[in-house]
C-alpha cells in the first residue's frame, strides 16, 4: 500500500509540474480573481445531483440481492467517493461495498461485483458521449487510440463477468483447480468470495434492466458534463458546448492514471490538454482546472464524512477492511 501511495504521488507531482510548466502566476492569480464564484453553486447542485442518480442506479443493481433504501444507497456513494478523495490507492470502490455491506448485512464481494458492473456502464456512457462530441469538434488522435483501447478493455471485462455469471458451476471449478495448492482454509475462503462476487452479477439476467441502467449512465455524464459550464462561465468563457463533454472525457481517461488521492496533477493536467483543443492557454486553463476540481472535491468529500459519521463508520476501519478485502 505505501509503495502504491509513493508511486501514485510521484505521478502526480509530475502532472502538476506539467500543468504549472511556463504558467505566467500574475496572470494565473489575476484569472482566480476575477473569477464569479456565484456559478459554483449551480456547479455543485448538479454534481451532488448526479451522485444521487448514482445511488438510483446502483438500487436496480442492487436489488437482485437485496431491498435496500435509496438513502442508505446514496449514503454509501458519498462515502465512498469521500474515500478517493482522501485515500490512497482508489480504495473508495472497496470502501462503499464495505459501508453498504456493514450496514445492510449483506455481502461485500457481492456488493462490490455491482460497482464493477457500474464502473463498465460508466465507461460505455463516456465513450459514446465522447464519440458525439467527436463529430462535432477535432479532436487530437491520442485522444481516438486512448478512447478505442478504454472500449476494448470495458468489451472485455463485460464479457468475462457475463461469461463467469451464466457459467457459474464451470467458473468456481476452475478456481477450484488454480487454488487446489493453497491451504485448504484459504482456498475455501477464496471461493466463498468468489462465489459471493458471481452472486452480485444476478442484474446480467435481465435485459432490460441493462438497457435502463445504460441510459440511466448516459443520463448521469450528461448531467455531469453540463455542470462542467458553470465553471466556464466563472472565467467568462463561452466555448461551445460541446467542450464540457470533451474536458469530460478526456478527464476521465487522465484520471485512470496513478495518482494521489483525489487525482491531484492528472484532473489538473488533462483540464489544460483539453481546453488547449480549443485555443485556451495555461494562464486560464489552469485556474479553471483549479476551481473545477475544488468545487467538486469539498462538496463531495465533506459531504461523505458527515455521512460517516452519520452512520457511526471510522474511515480508518474502512480503509483497513477495504485494504483487507483488496
Amino acid at each position: 500500500m505505501k509503495r502504491k501511495l509513493v508511486i501514485g504521488l510521484a505521478i502526480s507531482l509530475i502532472f502538476l509540474y506539467l500543468a504549472f510548466r511556463q504558467v505566467d502566476y500574475s496572470e494565473l492569480w489575476s484569472s482566480l480573481k476575477k473569477a464569479c464564484y456565484w456559478f459554483i453553486l449551480p456547479n455543485v447542485v448538479l454534481v451532488l445531483l448526479s451522485m444521487w442518480m448514482r445511488a438510483y442506479r446502483w438500487r436496480f443493481m442492487i436489488h437482485p440481492i437485496k431491498k435496500v433504501k435509496l438513502k442508505r444507497l446514496f449514503s454509501s456513494v458519498m462515502i465512498g467517493f469521500m474515500a478517493n478523495n482522501v485515500l490512497p490507492a482508489r480504495l473508495g470502490e472497496f470502501v462503499r461495498a464495505y459501508s453498504l455491506g456493514t450496514t445492510e448485512n449483506i455481502s461485500k464481494s457481492a456488493t462490490f461485483a455491482t460497482i464493477v458492473i457500474e464502473r463498465i456502464f460508466d465507461g460505455f456512457s463516456l465513450l459514446f458521449i465522447l464519440w458525439l462530441s467527436l463529430l462535432l469538434s477535432p479532436f487530437p488522435e491520442w485522444v481516438k487510440k486512448a478512447s478505442y483501447l478504454f472500449l476494448l478493455a470495458n468489451l472485455l471485462t463485460l464479457a468475462f463477468l457475463f461469461f463467469i455469471e451464466t457459467k457459474k458451476e464451470l467458473t468456481l471449478r476452475f478456481f477450484n483447480f488454480i487454488f487446489r495448492f493453497l491451504p485448504e482454509a484459504f482456498s475455501f475462503r477464496v471461493q466463498k468470495i468468489i462465489e459471493k462476487f458471481i452472486g452480485g452479477l444476478k442484474v446480467f439476467r435481465d435485459v432490460k434492466s441493462l438497457i435502463w441502467i445504460l441510459a440511466w449512465s448516459v443520463l448521469i455524464w450528461v448531467v455531469v458534463g453540463l455542470s462542467n459550464y458553470f465553471i466556464f462561465m466563472a472565467f467568462d468563457m463561452r466555448p461551445p458546448i460541446q467542450a464540457s463533454f470533451i474536458l469530460l472525457g478526456i478527464v476521465a481517461l487522465g484520471v485512470m492514471l496513478p495518482s494521489s488521492p483525489g487525482f491531484v496533477g492528472t484532473f489538473h493536467y488533462a483540464c489544460v490538454v483539453s481546453l488547449a483543443t480549443f485555443g485556451y492557454d495555461k494562464n486560464i486553463s489552469l485556474p479553471f482546472s483549479i476551481v473545477l476540481h475544488a468545487s467538486q472535491y469539498f462538496p463531495v468529500t465533506l459531504l461523505g464524512l458527515y455521512y460517516l459519521k452519520v452512520e457511526h463508520l471510522s474511515l480508518k476501519t474502512l480503509e483497513s477492511e477495504s485494504i483487507e478485502e483488496e
